[in-house]
């Protein structure tokens, strides 16, 4: 993929947020619509597309057809069923997609939502209706080949373990030390690795135990340590990825906590990150990291050249405002192809959540289709 040739800095794009918000015409009604009139590429002509925004999400009525939304059937939160109930998406952090659902972490509705596209519906897991299972501050989550469900909250210190059913099952990180604050989970291998950002440490778990096997993370050159670490992905390889927010930097670690690598470094240009946050990989190894402070999702080949950016603010639709937690999928493409441009094909789909903007028609989740116009 070439890199974009646009000028553009991230501070311009900022000042054009700015200026938007300042101009009457931005404001959006009350009833928001997610369809582009005009297809909207990353990166903008001349450049060949191969990112493309297709919608957004924000609640019920987006994802349920015309005839669901006159006298279908909501799930609610409650899990009580009632007609033409339009549940809305509260301010959320992290995201996943596991066989076809989407899975949203909403911190300050202290909840999960789990987001069924073909039946149109949200529901929670029924284990966090119940005190064991009740979530503080979930913000990030995995799920596991079992359908297991993991959930980093950070008012609980804790993981929090539902069941495929969505039971609770267990929670672990009681015994981590005071300072510990788990911002992110993930699973490779059978193995459970916890992000902890108050420790400044990544942590192996016993799935079984929630005792801890190994840690790292704190040691090595200062530039080479973790400090504030907020999300991190796992390659194919084992490596880590994660977002250094205190150096802005992203630090690459072997599972066994080898430093091999990093890139970026305070700053508003092309590679540089301001408060870099959710981060995750395509199955080409590309690498895709949210920078919360620039409103902008930048994109890395595997040798970490920078090869785009998209989400910037002041566009019609397709842009971020406070993004953070950021995940990539093959499935559902058949339902999202139908918002792609004639002749752009998708590969796979970009979800990226933002954090605020819903008064100018930012939707929580922005989906972005990765692909390339089919040659005639």
């Amino acid at each position: 993929m070439p890199m974009s040739r646009h000028a553009r800095t991230f501070k311009n794009v900022c000042y054009a947020l700015l200026t938007c918000l300042l101009l009457a015409g931005c404001a959006a009604d009350k009833t928001c619509r997610y369809i582009a009139k005009t297809p909207i590429f990353f990166p903008p002509p001349p450049d060949e597309p191969h990112i493309q925004y297709l919608t957004g999400i924000n609640s019920t009525d987006d994802i349920r057809d015309e005839k669901k939304k006159s006298g279908g059937i909501a799930l609610l939160v409650t899990g009580k069923e009632q007609a033409d109930v339009v549940k809305k998406l509260g301010k959320a952090y992290g995201i996943e997609v596991h066989k076809g659902k989407i899975y949203v972490a909403e911190g300050m509705d202290r909840r999960v939502t789990i987001i069924d596209l073909n039946k149109g519906t949200f529901e929670v897991p029924e284990g966090t209706k119940i005190p064991r299972g009740a979530l503080g501050y979930p913000i990030n989550l995995t799920l596991d080949d079992d359908d297991n469900l993991y959930v980093a909250d950070t008012a609980r210190r804790e993981i929090v373990v539902y069941d495929a059913q969505g039971n609770f099952k267990t929670s672990y990180g009681k015994g981590l030390g005071p300072k510990s604050k788990i911002t992110d989970v993930k699973i490779y291998k059978g193995k459970l690795f916890a992000l902890d950002l108050g420790s400044n440490l990544v942590r192996i778990l016993d799935r079984v135990t929630g005792e801890q096997q190994a840690e790292f993370g704190n040691t090595g050159k200062p530039d080479q340590r973790l400090a504030l670490p907020g999300n991190f992905t796992i390659d194919p390889d084992g490596n880590l990825y994660i977002t250094n927010i205190a150096s802005n930097k992203v630090i690459k670690l072997d599972q066994d906590g080898n430093f091999l690598d990093s890139f970026g470094g305070v700053g508003d240009q092309f590679g540089q990150f301001s408060k870099p946050k959710g981060i995750t990989l395509d199955n080409d190894k590309q690498i895709y990291v949210v920078d919360g402070g620039t409103n902008v999702v930048q994109l890395f080949n595997d040798k970490f050249r920078i090869l785009t950016y998209f989400g910037w603010p002041g566009l019609e639709h397709g842009a971020l405002n406070g993004p953070a937690g950021i995940t990539i999928s093959t499935e559902n493409i058949a339902y999202f192809q139908k918002y792609a441009a004639p002749g752009f094909k998708i590969n796979a789909l970009i979800y990226v959540i933002s954090q605020f903007g819903q008064e100018f028609c930012i939707p929580r989740i922005t989906v972005y289709g990765l692909g390339q116009m089919e040659k005639k």
